[in-house]
């Protein structure tokens, strides 16, 4: 057990903790935006299919495939330079390219540019993850790093329900805009249609927010490299970690880094299924109009999910300070038990109000798993090579997420069902079984888990 004196110079080691908490909500809010970036296309699908005159199909693939392929793919390659670049600098770039990107959607006329610049936005928000979760381990000690990370992973339930909740309300006030007498005679915009100026607006709040980014210091050169495990000294303070050192290191731990990895992925899986299909179920499954249900669906996202993430992520802390070993991993595992039943049941209510009460406890106990993994991810990799561990984690999730989940429940709902007013039987079957093997996957690598922190302990004592 450390003591007194070992723990003060530990904790000088970090930035003061007032500045360490306006970091995580500043990375929270550029979180927040990303999720509206790229949720804010489900929202205004019907405007654009009428206005560009597109297909199911190219809808998909603007709001899904084109954002997540880049998204998914550059995410590993921006990870491994969060190893060795400023990282606060790789967030400001990728923070002004999404916003930017975003903006221009606002500007385009075609099928072919829109699909384009959709691809700039998940090239964009691929630097917020990696980076942020390696700059964070900078700026708290470990047994205090799953509170923080939850408080900024909150951006994510806060941006779907934002998108969901808000996003109807900008659009109504784009439409008002563009009805008003001269809105033809305006430079640039004048004469768009109104989801255009729902996108530019996101777009240069963005690139407005960006500049806030020069109040984040990199903290490599700073004593909190000092608090550095024995083994990260191997390793100049800007260096990241041989590809070589890499691959062995995977290899040792394989079982408990596969055991995180794939139950996380099981899970986006199912979180990506149900906020992809959920509308469509409650108004299919109800006779409810797909409007009437948004801002409700929205408020259930974000109530679940700011709880959900905070609850996992302060609990976790409070359990490694008690000397419980692995305790993220706990919290994965709970958050996953928690969601499987209802992910099962809550499709098959006769309601749409029962259907939205069962969905609080679905998707909080998902976002308790999100948090809680991203705080067990670092503390199972050296921080010179936490990025690229970072961007392939995401790379998997999405991968699985956005690419499988929603293709899987629609091809249930057409070639087994082979009736579109029975997808919640697709959602229960999806949700409910990728959740289920997401726990048993996590419970089959949490000895493995235990056993990795045990060994990085025993090095760096």
């Amino acid at each position: 057990m450390a003591t007194a004196e070992e723990e003060q110079h530990n904790a000088a080691a970090y930035p003061r903790p007032a500045y360490a908490w306006y970091v995580v909500v500043l990375m929270m809010f550029f979180y927040v935006l990303s999720f509206m970036d790229r949720q804010i296309i489900a929202v205004l699908i019907d405007p654009i299919k009428a206005d560009l005159s597109l297909s199911d199909v190219q809808i998909s693939l603007i709001g899904g495939v084109s954002f997540g392929l880049f998204y998914s793919l550059v995410g590993i390659f921006i990870g491994r330079l969060a190893d060795s670049m400023n990282r606060p600098l790789l967030i400001a770039l990728g923070v002004f390219i999404w916003s930017l990107t975003t903006a221009l959607s606002g500007l385009a006329s075609k099928f072919w540019q829109l699909l384009v610049l959709r691809m700039g936005v998940g090239l964009g928000e691929a630097a917020l993850l990696p980076s942020t979760l390696s700059l964070l381990t900078n700026y708290f000690p470990p047994k205090r790093l799953a509170t923080p990370t939850s408080v900024f992973l909150l951006g994510a339930p806060i941006g779907i329900g934002l998108s969901f909740a808000a996003g109807g309300y900008l659009f109504d006030v784009a439409q008002d805009i563009v009805a008003a007498d001269g809105w033809n005679d305006v430079i640039v915009i004048g004469g768009s249609a109104a989801w255009k100026l729902v996108l530019i607006f996101l777009g240069v709040v963005g690139m407005i927010m960006t500049f806030a980014m020069v109040t984040v210091r990199e903290p490599r050169t700073t004593g909190a490299v000092a608090a550095a495990k024995p083994e990260e000294h191997a390793l100049k303070a800007s260096e990241a970690a041989k590809l070589s050192d890499v691959k062995i290191y995977a290899r040792q731990h394989w079982l408990a880094i596969a055991g995180l990895y794939v139950c996380m992925a099981l899970v986006s899986l199912a979180a990506y299924s149900q906020a992809f299909w959920d509308i469509a179920f409650l108004s299919r499954s109800y006779d409810r109009d797909p409007s009437s249900v948004t801002f409700m669906y929205g408020m259930v996202q974000m109530f679940a999910g700011l709880s959900g993430m905070l609850s996992g992520g302060i609990l976790a802390d409070r359990l490694t300070r008690r000397g419980v070993q692995g305790s993220s991993v706990i919290m994965v595992m709970i958050g996953c038990a928690i969601s499987v039943p209802f992910s099962f049941m809550y499709p098959l209510m006769g309601t749409a109000s029962s259907a939205l009460w069962l969905m609080v406890f679905a998707i909080f106990g998902s976002n308790m798993a999100f948090a809680c993994a991203a705080s067990a991810m670092q503390r199972m990799f050296p921080v010179a090579m936490l990025g690229l561990a970072a961007g392939i984690y995401y790379f998997l999730s999405n991968s699985v997420g956005l690419l499988i989940g929603p293709t899987l429940v629609a091809s249930l709902t057409d070639y087994v069902f082979a009736d579109s007013d029975k997808v919640g039987y697709s959602l229960s079957a999806v949700g409910g079984t990728a959740r289920l093997l997401a726990f048993i996957v996590m419970l089959a690598g949490f000895k493995a888990y235990r056993d990795l922190l045990r060994e990085r302990e025993q090095t760096s004592a």
